[in-house]
């Protein structure tokens, strides 16, 4: 049974060792045997010399005295060579013998090895003769011993050698089977084991043991026919899918599909980043109202269309676009860096603002965007939180440009509340009032003429865990949930409140332009802004706009700034130079002051036609008795011309 699950490897193996143990076996006993003859005929010449040497010396006219005979006899055994010497007379009398009573050379040879490979004793007799006499017979035996001592320790040589030789072997025999299991593991086991697992349909890499390219071939087929049956069942089951989780209206994959797909995306491993991009048709409810359902549902399939064919056509087969609910559609941009990403989002932006529809008002119909960045190790619920988080702020901003959401910092998620959290926490903050409080910032700017101190007001929220947020992390929660304009009024009644107190510094408080679509907002400010008590400290407040409100809300906007006036308090626009069009609008309007970004100024001193354009904003808000206002630091040299052009720089911000 274990032959039968041998390895055909190890039994090949196996078989070589058996065959080259036995040819050891037998070299040693070969090698040995000729060992062994040729110390016998040794021992037999050396013991034929030597009696026949003794034999002629004794057979010598000089030497035929006894004591002479005796005495050469005795030199011969002196040498140690030989076991005996004697010699008999021709009638058999022994006339001398030495013989050695034990050998010193038995003790260093086992007796097992002599009898085992014995050595004859090499016995020789020569006749001594005086003349025609015969005197006697001499004989020598030659001690063996020492050509058995010399067996041994050759054997010991012999089987060391064949002993190392073995070993040798199977170091060999141990390397080869490593090698072969390697080659295996590598070459066989992961091409079989990336069967059904690596979608890739790359060629088998070469192998190293040419034996083995059958197999590889073999491999690479069976992969390639197990892959095409993967892949075919895979789009069949993603056209399923698709049927399954399509929008009825535009024919894109719904909320749950996409959600879905952002999911499989996550999980791709350390390859994983790419963008999400979240767009919302903010009048989508307005045109539904004012216009047929299906020309809203035509347009709706166009905005699906225009955007698939966009993507086609710009060569990005792998982005997801999805129409999550009825006014919100996102698109997955997998392994796009921030660059090329940032190019790809324009263009939507730009298609989609370009297939606007005209509301009853005669403005057009508004986008808001939200971008972030997913990366190895986000969870898609963060994810999605940052959009929405991000989707709030440009409702807030009402810019229509793109929001950036961070993506999660070293690892740590940024968790931000749900709307059902928002709704609770606004709605309480609204009904205590200690939870709300002004945050109020000095900031000073000089002109060449004379300088003025501002001190810009913003909303401060204290939630019940004792954690204080400022204006931009929740007002853009209160836009999306209809709040913006509770939430100004607030700030206009904590401004006055704050000037009753200080009656002698000039307070800014920012609203919100999605406040001045709420129908009853001006008549509650107005009522707020004329009630008692306030009279004496309204010409030290100013209501600040966002320039966006002046493209988006003209007509709300000159409403405002007329009751505002009215009032006795006043307006003033920010960030004037990145809403171009609104200054068709200034001349209209009655205004305090209106802020430039430096970013702005400084190109003015390199680009003729941006001096020109800040040139006649700063002509037309002179204009109309209108401080102009740089809010961030700039050049020495765009500082003396802006000063030169009456503009007001900044100085400090405490």
């Amino acid at each position: 049974m274990k032959m039968k699950s041998m390895s055909l490897l190890r039994k090949l193996l196996l078989s070589l060792s058996a065959a080259l143990l036995v040819i050891l076996v037998g070299t040693l006993a070969l090698n040995l045997g000729s060992a062994r003859s040729y110390l016998s005929e040794q021992l037999q010449s050396q013991s034929e010399n030597a009696v026949t040497a003794l034999a002629l010396s004794l057979s010598q006219p000089a030497s035929q005295e006894p004591a002479t005979q005796e005495l050469l006899m005795s030199a011969l055994f002196d040498t140690g060579q030989f076991e005996s010497v004697r010699m008999v007379s021709p009638d058999g009398a022994l006339l001398f013998e030495r013989k050695q009573t034990a050998s010193r050379q038995n003790a260093r040879v086992p007796q097992w090895f002599q009898h085992l490979m014995p050595l004859p004793q090499a016995h020789s007799e020569r006749t001594v003769s005086s003349g025609w006499n015969q005197l006697g017979r001499v004989s020598v035996t030659v001690d063996n011993q020492v050509a058995q001592q010399a067996l041994w320790h050759s054997s010991l040589k012999m089987t060391a050698l064949f002993v190392a030789a073995g070993l040798a072997w199977a170091f060999f025999v141990g390397l080869l089977l490593r090698w072969f299991r390697r080659v295996l593991k590598d070459s066989v086991e992961s091409e079989v084991m990336r069967i059904g697992v690596d979608a890739t349909d790359e060629p088998t890499q070469q192998m190293d043991v040419p034996e083995l390219a059958a197999v590889a071939t073999a491999i690479h087929d069976a992969r390639s026919r197990v892959h095409k049956a993967e892949q075919a069942q895979r789009d069949r089951i993603d056209s399923l899918e698709l049927e399954t989780n399509c929008d009825a209206i535009t024919q894109l994959p719904n909320r749950k599909y996409f959600l879905n797909e952002l999911k499989k995306a996550l999980q791709l491993g350390g390859a994983t980043h790419g963008h999400v991009l979240l767009m919302r048709l903010r009048d989508l409810q307005a045109l539904n109202s004012t216009r047929p359902r299906e020309q809203v549902d035509d347009w709706l399939r166009g905005i699906a269309l225009q955007l698939r064919e966009q993507l086609r056509a710009r060569g990005m087969p792998q982005v997801q676009i999805a129409r999550l609910n009825g006014s919100d559609f996102a698109v997955l941009l997998p392994q796009m860096t921030s660059m090329s990403v940032m190019q790809e989002v324009q263009q939507l932006r730009q298609l989609l603002q370009s297939l606007g529809l005209r509301l009853e008002g005669g403005q057009w119909s508004r986008n808001a965007f939200a971008l972030t960045a997913y990366a190895d190790g986000d969870e898609m619920g963060d994810v999605l939180s940052r959009l929405d988080h991000s989707l709030m702020q440009a409702e807030s901003a009402g810019h229509g440009e793109v929001e950036y959401a961070e993506p999660s910092v070293a690892g740590h998620t940024i968790h931000q509340p749900g709307e059902g959290q928002w709704q609770a926490t606004l709605g309480q903050a609204l009904q205590h009032a200690e939870q709300l409080s002004l945050a109020v910032r000095a900031v000073t700017y000089a002109s060449l003429v004379d300088t003025q101190v501002l001190h810009e007001a913003g909303l401060e929220l204290h939630d019940a865990s004792g954690k204080t947020l400022g204006a931009a992390l929740f007002l853009p929660a209160a836009v999306r949930l209809g709040l913006s304009a509770e939430y100004d009024l607030k700030a206009v009644q904590l401004g006055l409140q704050w000037l009753a107190l200080q009656p002698q510094n000039h307070l800014v408080v920012r609203i919100s332009q999605p406040s001045l679509e709420h129908e009853d907002f001006l008549e509650r400010l107005k009522g707020q802004l004329l009630a008692k008590g306030w009279c004496d400290v309204l010409p030290q407040l100013t209501l600040e706009l966002d320039a966006f409100a002046l493209e988006a809300a003209p007509l709300k906007a000159l409403l405002f700034c007329e009751m505002v006036t009215q009032a006795g308090a006043g307006v003033g626009v920010r960030r004037l130079d990145q809403a171009l069009t609104a200054l068709v609008q200034l001349p209209k309007l009655p205004l305090q002051y209106v802020k430039l970004g430096g970013f702005f100024a400084e190109q003015a001193m390199t680009n003729m036609g941006v001096r020109h354009l800040l040139e006649a904003m700063i002509g037309t808000a002179q204009a109309q008795s209108a401080s102009v206002l740089v809010t961030d630091a700039v050049p020495s040299h765009a500082a003396d011309w802006l000063r030169v052009k009456g503009a007001s720089l900044l100085v400090a911000g405490v």
